[in-house]
């Protein structure tokens, strides 16, 4: 385990926690992001690659024509 880098007191654990993002008057939810987090002092730690899937998702997400969209995570499957 990785040690939080923000206050060092204790190490960062895996979660699942939902993320939120506001664009030109719209917003969009998704729920189960896979993440790591401080247990001390709630810093949460996005990898890259879940970061880079999760703005595509936004960005999809927030093209619609609605004010608030939701979404489960779904992390690709490794064949």
């Amino acid at each position: 385990m990785t040690r939080c880098e923000r206050c060092d007191e204790d190490d960062r654990v895996a979660v699942r926690r939902a993320k939120m993002v506001e664009r030109a008057g719209r917003m969009a939810i998704v729920r189960d992001v896979p993440m790591e987090e401080c247990s001390a002092c709630g810093e949460r730690y996005l990898d890259w690659e879940i970061a880079g899937r999760l703005d595509q998702l936004f960005d999809s997400m927030l093209a619609c024509d609605v004010e608030i969209a939701a979404r489960h995570f779904e992390a690709p499957t490794v064949a």
